[in-house]
């Protein structure tokens, strides 16, 4: 086995064994300790004990969470204070993992988190609407019910 085909079968067992199935011991062998997970807020830990935070909290908010190389979808039930609303939304990443002597040394990830705040978007206009018609509107709230997922 090539080095880059070993690199890409760290990755895929840290998404598949941590990310997805929350085994964190797994992160101790597959993330160097000197890890950097360089999209964290300045104040939060950005090493092994920070990245298994941030799983334990992303697999907390949705009980399906689930990532996949190329794609990944996920149920809500409540994110940073976003209420679940029971349309599946899918966020993509790109996510850059650099390999040094068969450890994960660092991690880059952009995130496209449109869809959630547009789901967000929605239950606020829908919520207002609601407030609006307990006031006498005659537009019925159920009326604006989105029709559909992403």
């Amino acid at each position: 086995m090539s080095d880059e085909e070993k690199n890409k079968a760290l990755v895929r067992r840290l998404i598949e064994e941590v990310d997805n199935r929350g085994n964190l011991d797994v992160a101790d062998e597959l993330l160097a300790p000197n890890f950097v997970d360089h999209d964290v807020f300045p104040q939060e830990d950005a090493g092994i004990q920070g990245y298994k935070r941030a799983v334990t909290e992303q697999r907390a908010s949705s009980s399906d969470l689930n990532f996949n190389i190329g794609s990944g979808t996920v149920d809500q039930e409540e994110y940073e204070g976003v209420p679940p609303t029971g349309v599946r939304i899918t966020i993509e990443n790109i996510t850059i993992n650099r390999v040094v002597e068969g450890k994960i040394v660092e991690e880059r990830t952009v995130s496209d988190t449109s869809p959630l705040w547009e789901q967000r978007m929605e239950q606020e206009r829908i919520e207002r609407a609601c407030r609006a018609g307990a006031q006498g509107s005659s537009r019925h709230p159920a009326s604006l019910a989105p029709q559909g997922g992403a």
